[in-house]
């Protein structure tokens, strides 16, 4: 069994959380049968990494309705149009949440049709809450940047798509996790696109933020959902934009960009 697929052990929440643990895992195994990922040896135009926010600041329901409007984004049939277009995609996710708790994981896996779309957003879907406690945003990064490290992977563009609901939570003392401008630096160096979809309800400037101090590379952007339930939407144009070939031949230089856009 997969370290990866694994991600941390069984919340000791109760029942009902080691079920959806279990049940997502057997999810998870059925759609490696013999790594297919490693059997998957043809590079991708995209490599994308999902990094969820599950922290104290998220509760139940918004992080549910997060795996809801993300998995229905990847159903609509413009994404997978996009996904076709680009010739397959390479997909992985990463809940985090505050860098004292474990990450949780799913694996990456070659999403090049309507199948594949459903397996992995049926993953998406049934990932189990991990996390509270602080938003150790740049420790969600470094667990997505250590996931494109993937011997495995060949990908012309390698992606972090960053959703959340709050700036960096800043401790007096900081305990084991990664600043956001580390990991930012650490992407940047990789020559790794991080995009950022904020959701700006409790925090109406952290579009600001996030393009100040997390969005980087080639074409980097910020999305704004206005509220949680505005998530799947926006979500859906992050991806055709992050997806889409004749996009990604158009992207302007991301410091440029951003000097624009708000000028």
């Amino acid at each position: 069994m997969s370290s990866a697929c694994l991600g941390s052990s069984a919340s000791r929440a109760g029942i009902a959380q080691t079920l959806a643990l279990i049940v997502w895992l057997l999810v998870c195994l059925a759609g490696l049968p013999g790594s297919a990922f490693a059997q998957a040896r043809a590079c991708f135009s995209t490599a994308l990494v999902f990094a969820i926010d599950a922290s104290g600041s998220i509760d139940e329901i918004e992080y549910r309705l997060q795996l809801t409007g993300l998995s229905d984004a990847l159903r609509d049939p413009d994404v997978a149009e996009a996904v076709a277009a680009a010739g397959g995609v390479a997909l992985a996710a990463v809940v985090w949440s505050d860098a004292a708790m474990t990450a949780r994981r799913i694996p990456w896996h070659p999403v090049r049709n309507r199948a594949d779309i459903e397996r992995f957003a049926r993953l998406i879907r049934l990932l189990p809450r991990v996390g509270g406690g602080g938003t150790d945003l740049g420790q969600g990064v470094t667990d997505a940047l250590d996931l494109l490290n993937d011997p495995e992977l060949c990908a012309m563009r390698r992606i972090i798509d960053v959703s959340g609901d709050g700036a960096e939570t800043h401790y007096p003392r900081r305990r084991n996790g990664v600043s956001i401008m580390s990991a930012r630096r650490r992407a940047k160096e990789a020559g790794v696109t991080v995009n950022g979809l904020a959701i700006v309800d409790d925090e109406p400037n952290l579009e600001r933020y996030y393009l100040d101090n997390l969005v980087v590379g080639h074409g980097a952007f910020v999305i704004v959902a206005e509220t949680i339930d505005d998530f799947g939407s926006a979500m859906r144009t992050k991806l055709l934009r992050e997806i889409t070939p004749v996009n990604q031949a158009r992207l302007p230089d991301a410091e440029a960009a951003l000097e624009r856009r708000f000028d």
